[in-house]
């Protein structure tokens, strides 16, 4: 074997593992651990642990009209007018064009309690006509498929039994049947599977004349 000085040599090893490390490059492509965006309307702290662990997320201003990019989006604030626009299938907004494209395209959607206006006005509200008009754009929401994400789950420790669909709790009693009715604005009140409901609070069910329907 010829001489070779030490830096001869290694220059020559360095050269050897590069060429082998292209090589391997053009027939394995690299894995991406890219997470899929999703769209968020409001501060980042509010998302949902399971949310941050899922999605990488681009602000709502930032949104152009096209929804393909995006996987889900997420909504930490939104106004009455934005509110009542999605419920009625306008897109006057940013967040309401956001949330009309990604319902027609198959998209997640998911609304936070606390990013609800109205909510702290609920024990304050005199005219529950009108508070009851905003639940029931709330619920349309709801048939459209927004996953609608409880205020008291909001944390580290959500889990995707957190997310309701127009559901209560596992125990219905009186005062519970009481709050479901008054808000109640189509007639339909629908609890989980396996709910208990206490006789008082049949009554009022049935003196109320609201239906009841259970859901998985």
């Amino acid at each position: 074997m010829s001489d070779i000085s030490y830096d001869a040599l290694v220059e020559l090893i360095t050269k050897e593992v590069i060429k082998r490390l292209a090589e391997q490059n053009l027939t394995s492509a690299p894995q991406s651990d890219t997470k899929p965006a999703a769209l968020l309307s409001g501060e980042a702290k509010a998302v949902p642990a399971f949310a941050k662990e899922r999605f990488s997320f681009a602000d709502i201003s930032t949104y152009e009209g096209d929804i393909e990019p995006f996987e889900a989006v997420f909504i930490a604030r939104i106004s009455f007018t934005e509110l009542a626009d999605i419920a009625q299938g306008k897109d006057a907004s940013k967040l309401s064009c956001a949330v009309t494209n990604a319902i027609l395209s198959g998209k997640e959607v998911y609304l936070l309690e606390t990013g609800l206006p109205y909510k702290k006005y609920k024990r304050t509200v005199n005219n529950r006509n009108f508070y009851n008009m905003l639940e029931g754009y709330v619920n349309t929401l709801r048939t459209f498929g927004v996953k609608v994400v409880k205020e008291q789950w909001q944390g580290n420790n959500l889990e995707r039994s957190a997310i309701e669909d127009n559901t209560a709790d596992k125990l219905i009693t009186e005062r519970t049947a009481k709050e479901l009715v008054e808000a109640c604005t189509d007639g339909v009140v629908h609890l989980r599977c396996g709910t208990v409901i206490t006789p008082s609070a049949k009554d009022i069910f049935n003196h109320s004349q609201i239906k009841v329907e259970f859901v998985d």
